[in-house]
């Protein structure tokens, strides 16, 4: 009796798992027609990266996105900024319609080596406006430090600091890490889908729900996100990308100064409800030491705004890389 219980229990699993899987192989090809890349996508080793240009001028504009973000994160931003010079706009490897490069961690440093060879290998000359939101913002400053030759202005938009992450945060950030690798393997079974489908998987529900208050064409990037958010290459990126933070901002602290780089720091002024006035004031303090880095630099507070500026005030964003083109 025993051993039919178990070999019933044994199959219907065994089931389960094959019509999951064939469920997320024939979903994740929807997918693939109903959200073809809207750029190019080129190889820079073994792994192809997305990328979109577009307007005319000189500087070129280049972004990067938060943690876990992909270039639509930007929403109006880049559209603007294509009406008075060009922009350029990239998926990190993993993330997007870009392709994952697992074999390395993902750190800031793996994520400036490959942006450098994307902007090599798609023939996008400098010299380069540096833009970068969240982590991006990492991303870009070590960016700007390494080819400095190439850089003539940096705009960080609510960037991550080295020093933001308390004791109590790396404990969160290591619970993370189990989480992202559990969502990549129920990911593989159709799971995410099937949760995500239902409006049930937090992450994709506040997303959504956060939404609800931008523009419809803001609010069109969710259904494409989500879709990237099904594969599993996304967890597993994601997953290293925050079990390297502590490299990427090791890496960080060896960016002491960029000279007299002209630098434009905007940073959220909106508080939410839910955080303290203690924590909000110790972010206005990162934010405003994020000046030192350039003896050309000046900090903008977005009133309007919480951490996603690009979405709450588009305006300033485009408005500060208008006054380095401008400037240069």
């Amino acid at each position: 009796m025993i051993d039919n219980i178990i070999a019933l229990a044994s199959s219907t699993i065994i089931i389960g798992l094959v019509m999951g899987i064939i469920y997320q192989t024939v979903s994740s090809a929807a997918d693939q027609r109903k959200y073809p890349p809207s750029g190019q996508l080129i190889d820079i080793g073994g792994f192809r990266l997305h990328f979109n240009c577009a307007g005319q001028g000189t500087p070129t504009v280049v972004t990067d996105a938060g943690g876990g973000a992909p270039a639509i994160s930007w929403g109006l931003v880049p559209s603007e900024i294509a009406k008075f010079t060009r922009v350029f706009t990239y998926d990190r490897a993993g993330f997007g319609w870009s392709e994952p490069n697992l074999k390395a961690p993902r750190s800031s440093q793996q994520s400036v080596d490959e942006l450098h060879k994307l902007l090599t290998k798609a023939k996008i000359e400098p010299p380069y406006i540096l833009v970068g939101h969240s982590l991006g913002g990492a991303n870009m400053r070590l960016y700007a430090s390494q080819h400095p030759e190439d850089v003539v202005g940096l705009v960080l938009v609510d960037s991550v600091h080295e020093d933001q992450i308390t004791p109590e945060q790396w404990k969160n950030i290591g619970k993370e890490f189990w989480f992202y690798q559990a969502l990549r393997i129920a990911s593989r079974i159709g799971l995410v889908r099937l949760i995500g489908e239902a409006n049930l998987l937090p992450i994709l529900k506040n997303l959504k729900k956060d939404l609800q208050k931008y523009p419809l064409v803001v609010q069109a990037v969710f259904d494409t996100f989500k879709s990237h958010c099904y594969r599993p290459h996304y967890w597993a990126t994601l997953s290293s990308e925050r079990a390297n933070i502590r490299k990427s901002f090791e890496q960080l602290r060896e960016v002491t100064s960029l000279n007299n780089l002209p630098l434009i720091i905007l940073s959220q002024g909106s508080k939410a409800p839910e955080v303290s006035d203690e924590r909000v004031q110790r972010w206005a303090e990162l934010q405003s030491d994020l000046t030192r880095i350039s003896l050309d630099s000046k900090r903008i507070v977005a009133e309007k705004s919480g951490h996603l500026i690009p979405f709450d005030q588009p305006e300033l964003v485009v408005d500060a890389v208008k006054q380095l083109v401008e400037k240069v």
